[in-house]
């Protein structure tokens, strides 16, 4: 499974729910496996492209559902990186959430 394959599969599991980071932990660690590269690198550069494309937003779950994380695109991604080097980069369903965004929808729905 390759990057626009693991970014089409989070848009699509998006469009029913609110996707855990650990699922793309999960999968970036699945294809690094196999490619023989660092999940964390590429983890990063999933949701690098994920939040600089508008399809997924990084929040927490909260009384009105997903409430995105304030800032910027590289402060929301410096934070969430800081969170994931305190855990281990093993968030067991802790750190954040990502939602799906309207375009990410109709990308996922194409």
């Amino acid at each position: 499974m390759d990057s626009k394959a693991i970014i089409r599969d989070l848009l699509v599991e998006g469009l029913d729910d609110w996707v855990p980071v650990d699922r793309l932990i999960w999968l970036a660690r699945e294809e690094s496996e196999q490619s023989g590269g660092d999940f964390r690198f590429l983890a990063i550069e999933l949701l690098t492209e994920l939040m600089r494309d508008g399809l997924m937003e990084i929040g927490e779950l909260g009384d009105t559902g997903l409430e995105p994380w304030s800032g910027g695109a590289e402060a929301v991604l410096a934070r969430l990186v800081t969170a994931l080097d305190q855990v281990g980069w093993m968030p067991a369903g802790g750190v954040c959430w990502l939602a799906s965004t309207s375009q990410g929808d109709r990308m996922a729905s194409e």
